[in-house]
């Protein structure tokens, strides 16, 4: 390598970035992470009572967890082969969550689910804690494609 290769694939990023990263990560273990799994570790526990199209549902609201986290996390690197995986994954597991979403709240409103203190239909208990995860991977998103666009790679 040259030396003006060498400083070049050395060079530090910026504080901005750094601090989006942060907070990305951040955000995404607790929404991406967190919510969509444990609601799908929930749903495949109980499946007895809430039947196989549901538990199925709960497989791949976990998948897309796993999907948007790992979108998160590669995109903390600077190469633009693994930033342009992060957006695609990213994407792909975002909406498998919001169609996963969909169908577990039409089934939700369907079957009369509520909450047995406040007769809150559970739906909207559902999509409170699931929608928080597309500011994570906006931000993903938007920081892996700065990346490609600002990379030499």
């Amino acid at each position: 390598m040259r030396k003006n290769n060498v400083s070049s694939f050395h060079k530090k990023s910026s504080p901005i970035m750094k601090a989006a990263k942060l907070v990305m990560i951040l955000l995404s273990l607790y929404f991406s992470c967190a919510m969509p799994l444990l609601t799908g570790a929930g749903l495949v526990y109980n499946r007895e009572s809430y039947g196989g199209s549901i538990a199925s549902a709960g497989i791949l609201m976990m998948v897309s967890a796993l999907l948007m986290t790992s979108g998160a996390f590669l995109c903390l690197s600077r190469r633009k082969l693994l930033n342009k995986v992060s957006v695609s994954m990213s994407a792909s597991g975002l909406a498998l969550c919001m169609f996963m979403l969909k169908r577990l709240t039409a089934h939700a409103d369907a079957s009369g689910w509520t909450d047995k203190y406040t007769l809150e239909p559970i739906s909207s208990m559902y999509s409170s804690r699931i929608l928080p995860c597309i500011a994570p991977v906006a931000i993903a998103v938007a920081i892996a494609v700065v990346q490609i666009l600002s990379c030499d790679d």
